[in-house]
């Protein structure tokens, strides 16, 4: 099955990397998520997510459920 990278910033209220990292293990390698610095005044928070998946939807998905998914990139994992 064909595996892709994802890179993209979940911006979220309550930013809990655990939480957010616990929900996206089962669903690819390589996870790193990292909160960037605050860029405007406000009670959001943005952070970058990486995972090697086979299913980009479902991780889409899951991270919909904690805020709004934005600059995102897609590209075929190299073997």
């Amino acid at each position: 099955m064909q595996k892709y990278h994802l890179e993209f910033v979940l911006n979220v209220q309550n930013p809990s990397i655990d939480i957010i990292e616990d929900s996206l293990l089962e669903f690819g390698e390589g996870l790193k998520v990292q909160q960037l610095p605050p860029n405007d005044v406000g009670k959001t928070c943005n952070l970058k997510i990486h995972i090697f998946t086979e299913d980009p939807t479902i991780v889409f998905d899951t991270c919909a459920q904690f805020g709004r998914i934005k600059s995102v990139k897609v590209n075929e994992a190299t073997t």
